[in-house]
């Protein structure tokens, strides 16, 4: 009788330690619901969740994965500066990507992901950017190499080109063609444009590099666009769109 009841047991715990802890819909579905609202709780509450399954399994596809959720926290973080939230997982992520590159796995959109890291931890410290703006530049340029038909890459390029100064390799002009390849990537996959916040980001900022390049009717339909796709898009609906038609 007690082999019995211990056998039971051990089935019960392999059923549910087999049954996954947070689908990737649900995990998608989140991010992109806190990139929508802002909502810096949401983001933790996913790097949470998202990190409880890699503790179970930390198979490569689940690292990156964690490491997706902890990139959509610390972008949420410059909407306000909150550089305390940023210090508190940035070297986490950077960590977990510099083993995903080691491993090669993912490793096109890995590195550009550790590319908008040091971006990131540049613009709250910009002293370190005599030490961090050739780790970011090489990186994301390795991975339109490794890949160049990754949309996360090219929207990562893009936003290289358009905030590094001109002096340092930054260009508009060359900002809106790598969002406009990230837009059309996305867009060739409809799977990629279903609940994904980095689709409805690289619209945006796609739309902001057409206006620093003078392209304002370009910008304004893109802007458009976007909330055809997204009629909640509130950065667009109530900043972006109304600031362009002012112009």
């Amino acid at each position: 009788m007690k082999n019995i009841t211990k056998s039971l047991a051990t089935l019960v715990l392999m059923v549910l330690f087999a049954v996954p802890i947070f689908s990737q819909s649900e995990a998608d579905e989140m991010a992109y619901r806190a990139y929508l609202t802002t909502n810096k709780s949401l983001w933790k509450q996913l790097v949470k969740t998202v990190q409880e399954k890699f503790d179970q399994d930390t198979s490569d596809e689940n690292r990156y994965q964690l490491v997706l959720a902890q990139h959509g926290l610390l972008n949420g973080t410059m909407t306000d500066q909150d550089e305390d939230l940023f210090d508190d997982y940035f070297k986490k992520a950077k960590g977990h990507l510099e083993e995903l590159i080691d491993n090669g796995y993912r490793e096109a959109n890995s590195r550009a992901l550790l590319s908008s890291i040091y971006g990131w931890e540049m613009g709250y410290s910009p002293w370190k950017g005599m030490f961090l703006g050739g780790k970011s530049s090489s990186n994301i340029e390795k991975a339109t190499k490794v890949d160049g038909s990754s949309a996360i890459v090219w929207q990562i390029f893009g936003n290289s080109k358009l905030f590094t100064p001109r002096a340092f390799g930054g260009s508009i002009s060359e900002a809106v063609e790598a969002y406009e390849k990230s837009v059309k990537l996305y867009e060739a996959n409809p799977a990629l444009t279903k609940s994904n916040w980095r689709y409805l980001d690289a619209l945006a900022w796609l739309g902001q590099a057409y206006e620093q390049n003078n392209q304002l009717d370009e910008a304004r339909k893109t802007y458009e666009k976007a909330l055809e796709v997204e009629p909640g898009f509130g950065w667009v609906k109530y900043k972006l769109l109304p600031e362009i038609a002012s112009k």
